[in-house]
C-alpha cells in the first residue's frame, strides 16, 4: 500500500501506525475546507427535466459543504439557475438554493467511503435581479394565434381548448400556474420535478471514494480505518474502535 508514497510520506505512515498502537492517535479529521477542495472542480454542471409543453434546466453554479453533527449527515448546499423554456422562449427564470445530504459509511473490506441515504432537504427561491416570469397574456400572444388571444372574457382553458379541440387541458392547467404572477408559486409547482431530477442526476454519479494509494493519510486509513462519522464539524476517520463507533454497533 505504501509503494506509491515518497520516502517522507512512508515515514509518516510508519510513525502514525506506532502512535495508533500506543493510543496517542485515535482518529484523523477532514475539515470542511479540505472536503470543499475535493468538489470545487465539479461546478458548474447542468441537468434537465420535462414539463408540460417544454423543458426545465437546472444549472448548478456552486456548492458548499455542510456538516450535521447530530444526524451524522454530510450536506451540499447549492446555488443553481432554474430556467423554464417553452417553444424556444424562456418563460421563467430564477436562482434557487437547494440542499442535499447523505450519511457516510465506510467499508473496511473495500477501503471505500460511501454516501448513503441520499435526500433532498430543501429548495428555496432567491429573490434577486436574475428572476423572470412571463405573464399569461404574453404566453397566449406568443404561443397561440391572434384569433385565440383576442378572445375577451374567456378563460385561458377555453381559449386553449378552442385552439386544440379540447386536448390541451394539461397545457392550460400548467399555464394557469402563471396567472398569479408569483415566482414562488411557479417554483413550488416545479419542486417535485426538481427533486426528481436532482435524485436522478446524483444517483448517476459515483457516491464513493476509495482510499488513494498516493496519499499517506488515506493509506494509513486503509490499513487501520474502522469507522467514519460527522463530529465537531469535521468528517472524522476513526483509526481504532472508539466509544462512539462501538455504541453504533450495538
Amino acid at each position: 500500500m505504501t509503494k506509491n508514497l515518497s520516502f517522507k510520506d512512508k515515514c509518516k505512515v510508519y510513525l502514525a501506525q506506532w502512535l495508533v498502537k500506543w493510543g496517542k492517535l485515535t482518529h484523523d479529521d477532514f475539515t470542511k475546507a479540505e472536503l470543499q477542495e475535493l468538489i470545487n472542480d465539479s461546478f458548474p454542471y447542468a441537468f434537465t427535466f420535462n414539463i408540460p409543453m417544454g423543458s426545465g434546466t437546472v444549472t448548478v453554479l456552486e456548492g458548499n459543504i455542510t456538516l450535521d453533527n447530530v444526524n451524522n449527515r454530510i450536506g451540499l448546499q447549492c446555488l443553481a439557475a432554474l430556467n423554464i423554456v417553452v417553444a424556444s422562449t424562456t418563460i421563467y427564470r430564477a436562482h434557487v438554493v437547494f440542499t442535499v445530504s447523505a450519511s457516510p459509511h465506510y467499508d473496511k473490506n473495500m477501503n471505500t467511503l460511501y454516501l448513503t441515504g441520499l435526500s433532498t432537504d430543501s429548495v428555496r427561491l432567491v429573490n434577486d435581479d436574475y428572476a423572470l416570469i412571463k405573464d399569461t397574456q404574453f404566453l397566449v400572444s406568443r404561443f397561440f394565434p391572434k384569433s385565440v388571444n383576442t378572445l375577451l372574457g374567456g378563460s385561458l382553458k377555453s381559449a386553449l381548448s378552442l385552439f386544440s379541440a379540447g386536448t390541451s387541458d394539461i397545457a392550460s392547467d400548467y399555464l394557469q400556474v402563471y396567472l398569479t404572477g408569483s415566482k414562488q408559486a411557479v417554483l413550488e409547482y416545479h419542486i417535485p420535478h426538481i427533486n426528481k431530477a436532482i435524485k436522478k442526476q446524483i444517483t448517476q454519479e459515483d457516491l464513493s471514494h476509495t482510499m488513494r494509494e498516493d496519499h499517506w493519510r488515506e493509506v494509513l486509513f486503509s490499513k487501520l480505518g474502522q469507522n467514519v462519522r460527522v463530529e465537531d464539524d469535521m468528517l472524522r476517520f476513526y483509526l481504532i474502535e472508539s466509544h462512539q463507533s462501538k455504541s453504533d454497533a450495538c
